[in-house]
């Protein structure tokens, strides 16, 4: 009995990590809201499909998202991060194959860009600069 209590509760946390989700600060976890201010902002917004137990997000999370000229790029976008599984028909409606995935859009919610997997801090920064400006 107690194994079956300790198991509900380790998928318990695991479900509310997810839902959360467990990235940097100042990311908007609700895609709804997150576009809804990029509209009214009139900034672009960068959306990432994540997995709390995915290697390459976790990766992005220490080794990217830390990095000066990341943070400086990432400043002109509203950030939203959202679970792959648990927001599976907007993926699926985005083609979203695969996480990391990263989603630009417009704040007219047209798609700027797209990029999949795991990129290096240059790389990334590269891809937020292209489309900054939409």
């Amino acid at each position: 009995m107690t194994a079956l209590k300790g198991t509900w509760l380790a998928i318990a946390i695991l479900l509310a990590v997810a839902a959360v989700g467990c990235g940097p600060a100042g990311w908007e976890t609700s895609f709804e809201a997150g576009l809804s201010r990029a509209a009214s902002e009139r900034r672009p917004a960068l959306v990432m499909f994540s997995s709390a137990m995915s290697p390459d997000c976790m990766e992005m999370d220490e080794e990217v998202f830390s990095d000066p000229q990341v943070q400086n790029a990432l400043n002109s976008f509203v950030r939203v991060r959202i679970d792959y599984l648990i927001h599976n028909k907007l993926a699926k409606e985005l083609n979203v194959r695969t996480v990391p995935t990263f989603v630009i859009f417009r704040p007219d919610r047209s798609v700027a860009g797209v990029r999949e997997g795991k990129m290096d801090a240059r790389s990334f920064s590269f891809f937020l600069i292209k489309y900054r400006f939409y």
